[in-house]
């Protein structure tokens, strides 16, 4: 038997809200927020803090990094900087994350600034942009994929980037893990980053007056099918090496992770980002690299 209209009506919202509630009581939507702009793309909001499922917390200081407050200690101070692989994202403790297992298996205090599929040209605008960053560091760390040598992102879609917590968490959950209502439609032209040569830019950094003379390492990260084809590391990743490399500055270095004799296919959680075991992996690598993968 069908209900009345009136019950139905006062039991749909009712449902709805407790779809809601429980959605909210997850910690689905407690996720970091993005600021945008046409100079970097997009950056995670500076000076915020949360719990993803309520166990995966997460941390970002007033420099957007990763990170607790930014006080350089007496110490080595290293600035690493990428893109989701450097991130970790939701799936990830901030313990779990790159930054923290380097810090761990280094003892040097390390700082990581990243977003979500930032190119190389994004983190060298962050880093032009913050010459206090770079005066109190002792070296840099990039840790650079296929996907990094082009255009800087831009900033174009509130389910991967949200400035704002959605009004309704049901329907964001639904959105984002269910089904895609409303796709992003692209770039808003207000918030499109201009173009530029990462390679000149890259130069701009290795002579930046806080830069010069200090040790500068770019690992190449592959993607999981190129950790199972030399071939393709070779030709999609390896092949900008050379772009990167300084020929009169011996204090800029370039590694290749999948030369590293410990680096194995069986490390990643998807098709790119490493788990939290390919995570420590590619810390020890980071920290002590094989002889044998730094490209010459």
């Amino acid at each position: 038997m069908k209900l009345p209209y009136k019950k139905l009506a006062i039991a749909l919202p009712l449902v709805f809200i407790i779809v809601e509630l429980g959605v909210r009581a997850t910690g689905l939507t407690d996720f970091p927020l993005y600021d945008a702009n046409s100079e970097i793309g997009y950056i995670p909001s500076p000076s915020q803090s949360g719990s993803f499922l309520h166990k995966n917390s997460w941390e970002f200081n007033s420099l957007s990094m990763g990170a607790g407050p930014f006080k350089p200690t007496e110490g080595v101070n290293t600035l690493l900087i990428g893109d989701s692989i450097v991130l970790g994202g939701n799936p990830y403790r901030q313990a779990d994350r790159l930054g923290p297992t380097l810090q761990r298996v280094s003892n040097n205090t390390v700082w990581p600034i990243s977003a979500g599929s930032w190119s190389l040209r994004n983190e060298l605008i962050y880093l032009r942009t913050h010459p206090e960053v770079l005066r109190n560091i002792d070296n840099f760390i990039f840790v650079l994929n296929s996907e990094d040598f082009q255009q800087a992102s831009s900033w174009g879609c509130e389910t991967t980037h949200p400035r704002s917590y959605p009004i309704s968490a049901a329907y964001y959950v639904f959105q984002k893990y269910v089904f895609n209502i409303h796709p992003c439609t692209g770039v808003l032209a207000d918030l499109s980053v201009k173009d530029g040569d990462w390679r000149e830019e890259v130069k701009d950094f290795i002579a930046h007056e806080h830069v010069e003379g200090k040790s500068v390492k770019f690992f190449l990260y592959p993607k999981k099918s190129e950790a199972s084809a030399m071939t393709l590391a070779e030709s999609n990743l390896e092949v900008h090496a050379a772009n990167l490399m300084q020929e009169t500055n011996k204090n800029v270095r370039v590694f290749s992770v999948v030369r590293d004799t410990r680096w194995s296919p069986k490390f990643y959680r998807d098709d790119i980002h490493p788990s939290v075991e390919g995570t420590q992996i590619l810390a020890s690598i980071i920290n002590s690299p094989d002889q044998g993968i730094e490209l010459k």
